[in-house]
């Protein structure tokens, strides 16, 4: 099981984290699809992204930043 972290990111909102715990990604999707009550293209639209994933928890203490953090720090 993996926990996914979606959010979702517009000029005048921030929705999440929303986590789901499911076996793979199209699965995660799926379930926030149903809590959203739309279909998975619409939440892609809408501009809903996976913010990280962990399918284990990290062996000591630290902080955990969604990837699209880290390819900002990188760029």
């Amino acid at each position: 099981m993996t926990l996914y972290f979606f959010e979702r990111i517009t000029d005048h909102d921030f929705i999440g984290p929303v986590i789901v715990a499911a076996p793979d990604e199209a699965a995660a999707w799926t379930v926030l699809a149903q809590r959203e009550r739309s279909d998975v293209d619409a939440l892609k639209t809408l501009g809903w992204q996976i913010a990280q994933d962990l399918a284990a928890l990290p062996a000591r203490a630290g902080i955990v930043y969604p990837s699209h953090y880290r390819r900002a720090i990188l760029s």
